[in-house]
């Protein structure tokens, strides 16, 4: 469905739009699914959970919400007044735009992936089921009604038999009508329902003439631009700044007596338009069709007061009705609007609900999912010679009656030209800075006029507005509020999903193919000790302990006295020590005259203490403290600096390497990815698991790991990890600021 009749808000943001058009997703999102096509299905939900939901009205809303549900474990009951599921989509959208089958393909893709939905037809509110009878059956009822009735024009002689409202007009059509109709039709409006209607009458027997009347000008119509593009290549005529006021009946025609407008402020677009004096004039048609606004009515609902005037009485902030246990969602409860707006509603409600039926009563607000994905390069090496390719446009086909749809497909060679077209905006940068808001604000800024000082005024108002401080004042540092700069990572002085980047890693005598050494597996069960001592090996990293894992790996020995590392392969020299923050001033140049080529900073209470990150405190003083005086000792090339504590992944690895680190030690992190489970404090690991099955999960991680780190490196213009450095990083808090010494963000 959303491949043919989504209104597409996606596309304007799009940063092709300003240049020869924005991506066609909705044209790409048709292409895959008809190429997956009825028999494609998804993996059955079941139900798991004692409690039952009720839901009212089978549109956008209804159903998105029923399986949200449906996917969260309920059984979920649909009761539906007509005899199909599909609501508006079925009654509303004609078979031009949006084939029946379709819906039906989409409705049945639902129940297959959901059985615990149960469908109810002919079921209405009010007639066949009260809403106490669906309170006493479910733990929650969702009112998703639609907006079922189309508003009229209130003009004197409006109430003619040859003036209709748009909706109930469409619903005739769509039930399979097929009337005859006379040679002149006008249609009143300008709105998605109004270019369906228009396009309707021009197929039907007898029509030779449409014109719509939209008492705005052509710059304000809301009307989807392909649809208005759509109807004006079948041969309709716009009308614009055009009001009726009035009709009469004459003869078997109806005179409408209409009169010329203007905006009555000029500066606002959409205020109300004033009448032109002494412009009046008539229009002669046989069939007046008013597509000028829809509401929802119910009489249950309005004996329960449930009804606020000509919607669902409902709070949009928590999709509650003044019952309880009554939610609401779609064009029923906020209006009329798109089939995307009514699926978010639902998606809402389905949070909100599923709330409610775990007792929880404050949930945190919706939010809606972000989700990216990894991709094999970042855009396509022709993107550039494409222009938009547009679906094939038929208009009104060979047989209009019979209402074929107005577009083909893509052919595949088509679509893989038009994704071909996309600049990959999502692999930019891995930074929480850079959100669709701020593209957005972008957006709006490069497209506000030169001469508008007042919008860049007020945009950059926006952007530079000190917000409030979102942390705790007790929160500490952590490595998550340091980030690479979006400057920076944007910054593509070579392609880092192609061009490769060294993690070579010099400690000492030992040369490390990744920047990772790992502790903490001194007394983990030998399975464990074993599988990771292969990977270790496998990635040419290092174990860092009092005992040795296995024979595969290198390994640097502290031993239990004199805080300092041994390399096994040469006993009689000392590689290093590991010092916290407190050791620094006086362990740092006992490191450097006994000439030792590692110090391990401890950011916890203790790296000889097992699973010791777990307690979660870390400090990160202690880079910046060893950074410092190995600088005022001018000794930052005579040693290597290796950070531990709290580091989970490469992203972290290369900001701790930014900072000044060689190296970082791994410890619950791998743990964790070896499936490791907390308990009493420490790890417990699975006895189910193979050691080669170990062996995998510790692998992909540190290749991972790697990778990321990599990127990271990559994506600043690097080939080497190791010419990360601090001009690449800002903190976004003030204690990590401190802490790191790296400078905040904004400052």
């Amino acid at each position: 469905v959303c491949g043919r009749v989504c209104d597409a808000p996606c596309e304007p943001a799009c940063r092709r739009t300003d240049s020869d058009g924005p991506l066609a997703i909705r044209n790409l999102k048709r292409f895959v699914m008809d190429k997956l096509g009825p028999h494609f299905h998804l993996p059955e939900a079941p139900v798991t959970q004692d409690k039952t939901v009720g839901i009212v009205g089978s549109g956008p809303a209804g159903m998105t919400a029923a399986q949200d549900l449906a996917e969260a474990g309920y059984e979920v009951h649909v009761y539906e007044m007509t005899d199909r599921l599909g609501g508006t989509m079925i009654w509303g959208i004609p078979a031009f735009r949006l084939p029946q089958g379709i819906i039906e393909e989409d409705m049945n893709r639902i129940l297959g992936h959901c059985p615990g939905i149960h469908v109810h037809l002919n079921c209405e509110l009010g007639k066949d089921v009260a809403l106490d009878e669906l309170k006493e059956r479910h733990d929650a009822v969702l009112l998703a009604i639609g907006a079922w009735w189309g508003k009229e024009m209130g003009i004197p002689g409006s109430d003619a038999a040859e003036f209709v409202d748009g909706v109930s007009y469409l619903r005739r059509i769509n039930g399979g009508e097929r009337p005859p109709m006379p040679s002149r039709v006008v249609v009143i409006g300008g709105g998605d329902v109004s270019m369906d209607a228009c396009r309707v009458a021009k197929r039907l027997p007898g029509c030779e003439d449409v014109k719509v009347l939209y008492r705005r000008g052509a710059n304000q119509i809301p009307a989807r631009r392909d649809e208005l593009e759509g109807a004006i290549k079948e041969g309709i005529d716009f009308q614009y700044n055009v009001q009726p006021i009035r009709c009469r009946k004459e003869g078997e025609n109806l005179i409408l007596t209409c009169v010329k407008t203007v905006p009555e402020d000029v500066g606002n677009e959409r205020s109300m338009p004033a009448f032109v004096p002494d412009s009046e004039h008539e229009i002669r048609c046989g069939l007046a069709i008013a597509a000028v606004g829809q509401y929802s009515a119910c009489k249950e609902l309005d004996e329960k007061k449930l009804m606020a005037g000509t919607k669902v009485d409902t709070a949009e902030k928590t999709m509650r009705t003044p019952d309880p246990q009554v939610f609401a969602a779609g064009d029923g409860a906020f209006g009329p609007s798109t089939l995307v707006v009514a699926m978010y509603h639902g998606h809402r409600a389905a949070y909100y609900m599923k709330a409610f039926l775990e007792g929880r009563t404050d949930p945190p607000p919706y939010r809606t999912p972000y989700r990216t994905r990894q991709v094999p390069v970042s855009q396509d090496p022709e993107w550039e010679i494409f222009h938009r390719r547009e679906q094939p446009f038929h208009g009104l086909g060979k047989n209009p009656q019979a209402f074929p749809e107005i577009e083909s497909p893509y052919t595949l060679q088509k679509a893989k030209e038009e994704a071909a077209r996309c600049y990959r905006c999502d692999c930019e940068n891995g930074t929480q800075e850079y959100s669709v808001g701020n593209r957005e604000d972008i957006f709006v800024m490069a497209r506000t006029p030169a001469g508008d000082a007042n919008g860049r005024k007020a945009m950059l108002s926006k952007r530079l507005a000190t917000r409030p401080n979102p942390f705790p004042e007790d929160r500490p540092a952590v490595i998550d509020d340091i980030h690479f700069l979006p400057a920076n990572l944007s910054r593509l002085v070579i392609d880092p999903y192609r061009d490769a980047c060294r993690t070579t890693s010099e400690i000492g005598p030992l040369t490390l193919q990744a920047p990772f050494l790992v502790t903490g597996f001194d007394n983990a069960p030998e399975q464990v000790q074993i599988a990771l001592d292969q990977a270790l090996a496998t990635r040419g990293c290092a174990y860092l302990g009092r005992t040795r894992l296995g024979d595969q790996a290198e390994w640097l020995q502290y031993p239990d006295a004199g805080g300092g590392i041994v390399f096994p392969g040469c006993a009689s020299e000392r590689l290093g020590l590991v010092l916290r923050s407190d050791e620094l001033d006086k362990g740092i140049p006992t490191a450097l005259d006994a000439g030792h080529s590692l110090i391990v900073l401890d950011a916890t209470p203790g790296i000889s203490k097992p699973w010791i990150e777990l307690l979660g405190e870390f400090d990160l003083t202690v880079i910046r403290d060893a950074i410092r005086i190995l600088r005022e000792l001018k000794a930052e090339e005579r040693v290597e600096l290796a950070y531990f504590g709290g580091v989970r992944s490469g992203t972290d690895a290369a900001k701790l390497i930014a900072m000044g680190c060689t190296a970082v030690i791994l410890g619950a992190s791998i743990g964790f990815a070896m499936g490791g489970q907390i308990k009493d404090g420490s790890f417990t690991f699975p006895l189910d698991r193979t050691t080669e099955e170990l062996q995998a999960a510790a692998d992909n991680y540190l290749k991972a790991s790697t990778g990321e780190a990599s990127m990271m490196a990559r994506c600043t213009g690097k080939t080497n990890i190791h010419s990360l450095e601090p001009e690449d990083l800002r903190a976004i808090t003030i204690p990590t600021s401190e802490d790191c010494g790296i400078p905040l963000a904004g400052t």
